[in-house]
C-alpha cells in the first residue's frame, strides 16, 4: 500500500517518526486546494506562498506533537486562517500607522484602539445570535467542525446547520462591516486576536 492510500491521521504519526515521505504526501494532498482557500483571501500569489510555507513548515517543526490531532485537514485550514488572519492585520495595521495616525501620536494606540473596537463588535455580535446559532458558528468557527459532524452532534439536519450558519455570516457580516475586510475576516472566520 502506498502513501497516498493513508489517511491523514496515519501521515502525521508517520511524520512524528520523521519520515519524509509522509509529509510529501500531505503536502501534495492539501497544498493546492489551501492554495486556491487562500488567494482567494489574499491575491497576491507571493504572499499565498509564504504563508502555506509558514503552516507547512510548523507543521514539520511540531510534527513530533501533532500525534492528537483527529481532523489533519481542519487544523491545517485553521492554522492557514489564522496566518491569513495575521497578514491582513498586520497590513491594515500597516496602512492605519502611514495614514491615519495623527502627528506626534506615539505609534500603536489609535491602532490598538481599533483592534480592542472590533474585538468588543465581534463579540456584542456574538451575543445577538440566538443560542442555537451561536452554538452552530462556534462548532463550525472554532471546533472546525463540519456541517454534517454538528448535525449529528446537535441531532438536526445539515439543512438546518447550513440555513443557520447562512443567516449568522450574514448578520456577523453586517454587524463588522465598519471594520472594512478586517471585520468580514472575523465574521467569516470567527477568529479574534
Amino acid at each position: 500500500m502506498g502513501y497516498t492510500a493513508l489517511s491523514d491521521k496515519q501521515l502525521v504519526a508517520l511524520l512524528a517518526g520523521n519520515d519524509a515521505r509522509a509529509f510529501e504526501t500531505l503536502y501534495q494532498r492539501h497544498a493546492g486546494a489551501m492554495y486556491a482557500y487562500a488567494y482567494k483571501k489574499v491575491p497576491v500569489p507571493a504572499i499565498v506562498e509564504d504563508l502555506l510555507q509558514e503552516v507547512f513548515t510548523n507543521i514539520y517543526r511540531r510534527r513530533a506533537e501533532l500525534a492528537h490531532i483527529d481532523n489533519v485537514a481542519a487544523y491545517l485550514y485553521n492554522a492557514l486562517r489564522n496566518r491569513i488572519f495575521n497578514e491582513l492585520r498586520n497590513s491594515l495595521l500597516h496602512e492605519q500607522h502611514h495614514q491615519q495616525m495623527p502627528a506626534g501620536q506615539p505609534a500603536g494606540i489609535h491602532i490598538n484602539y481599533d483592534l480592542r473596537e472590533l474585538e468588543k463588535a465581534f463579540a456584542a455580535a456574538l451575543d445577538k445570535l440566538t443560542e442555537r446559532s451561536r452554538e452552530i458558528f462556534l462548532l463550525s468557527r472554532r471546533d472546525h467542525l463540519t456541517y454534517k459532524e454538528i448535525a449529528e452532534k446537535l441531532g438536526i439536519s445539515v439543512k438546518a446547520v447550513e440555513k443557520h450558519m447562512s443567516r449568522t455570516l450574514g448578520m456577523m457580516r453586517e454587524e463588522l462591516k465598519e471594520f472594512g475586510v478586517l471585520g468580514a475576516v472575523v465574521a467569516a472566520s470567527g477568529v479574534m486576536l
